[in-house]
């Protein structure tokens, strides 16, 4: 069982990063264009032909760099989401809903058949227990 919340902590810290690495993605797929002179970029319209090729081949090699670490990511978290989704249990249940299907406690108590206080406080239990194990590590 406790497998599992190392898991939901393991997506939780993926998703974080995911969204670090896209953010950082669009920022630097935007600098490249503005170091492109045919795409009239205004960075490249103020240095020397060599500057701008530097320029860009460095962007294109963080590009490159994020996108491949995008890509370790998600699969290692499509991974784990094949794990969890062998487990049974409402515990689980709650956890690969929340985490991995973007469920709200309100649907998760609709999808299960339990009332909403009850998934909303056996939530609460879950997340208490997966905090308190973060602080171990």
């Amino acid at each position: 069982m406790i497998e599992i919340y190392e898991w939901v902590c393991s997506i939780i810290a993926i998703d974080e990063e995911l969204c670090e690495l896209e953010i950082s993605l669009e920022l630097n797929k935007k600098e490249l264009s503005r170091w492109d002179s045919y795409a009239g970029g205004d960075l490249a319209k103020h240095q020397n032909f060599l500057t701008t090729l530097r320029k860009q081949i460095r962007l294109k090699e963080v590009i490159e760099e994020l996108t491949t670490r995008q890509e370790e990511l998600t699969k290692q978290r499509d991974e784990i989401i094949e794990l969890i989704s062998k487990f049974q249990g409402l515990e689980q249940q709650i956890l690969k809903m929340k985490y991995i299907d973007n469920l709200t406690l309100e649907s998760i108590a609709t999808e299960t058949g339990y009332s909403y206080s009850y998934i909303k406080s056996k939530h609460a239990e879950l997340m208490r227990i997966i905090r308190f194990n973060r602080k171990g590590d």
